[in-house]
């Protein structure tokens, strides 16, 4: 019988052991994960005016991060530096057409990560309701620092982004373009007469030399005074 309780005690000693060895092991697994780094995120996309017609100026204002992985707080957001420029797409919702503001310059707002960018509405926009994206991988930053504070080359996004690809519910990159204003439609007459300067100038003449001949054809029909 004693011995019987000798060989539980032991099993239940190994079990805790094994259960102490998992728990030391686990953290250095954790510890040993590459970090994501190589790609920045756009997470805030915002477009204003929401309304916009051909050659008005439109602000986009657009948040980067990048991603670190700690050995004991796992993946951290940083605000990225550094970045330059950018390129911007418009989609119609409509259509699907297209048009593309590459290598745009980008300016820091003074919040972290954040950048402003100016761009002029243009006839080669599409009309109506447009989506405004920033380009996948048309962003560029060597100012990440992730590994001994060893500076990262990172492009991204990792696909286009508007601000129905973001989590943050307060950007709205939907803009109305409207149509460029149209010059009035002109008359029937003068569609009929446009571009024939040449003929409606023989037309007067023709008209003054008839008014002439029939005046003088009255002062020839009419009797002499009798004395």
């Amino acid at each position: 019988m004693t011995w019987m309780l000798s060989l539980a005690n032991g099993r239940s000693v190994a079990v805790v052991m094994v259960i102490v060895l998992f728990a030391l092991v686990a953290p250095a697994h954790v510890a040993g994960q590459t970090p994501p780094t190589g790609n920045l995120w756009v997470t805030y996309v915002n477009a204003t005016p929401i309304t916009t017609n051909t050659g008005d100026s439109l602000e986009i204002v657009f948040r980067v991060v990048y991603f670190c992985c700690d050995a004991y707080l796992g993946t951290i957001g940083n605000p990225a530096d550094g970045i330059k420029t950018a390129t911007f797409l418009f989609i119609s919702v409509e259509t699907q057409q297209s048009h593309e503001y590459p290598d745009t310059p980008v300016f820091p707002t003074g919040n972290p990560g954040e950048y402003r960018a100016d761009v002029q509405i243009v006839p080669e926009d599409p009309a109506g309701r447009v989506w405004v994206y920033v380009k996948g991988n048309s962003l560029h930053s060597s100012s990440c620092l992730c590994t001994a504070n060893t500076p990262n080359e990172t492009v991204g996004p990792p696909g286009n982004t508007a601000s129905e690809q973001t989590y943050d519910t307060g950007d709205l990159s939907l803009i109305q373009v409207g149509q460029p204003p149209q010059p009035p439609a002109p008359s029937p007459f003068a569609q009929l007469f446009q571009g024939n300067e040449l003929l409606l100038l023989l037309l007067a003449l023709i008209v003054l030399l008839l008014l002439a001949i029939s005046l003088l054809a009255r002062r020839r029909g009419k009797p002499s005074p009798k004395p």
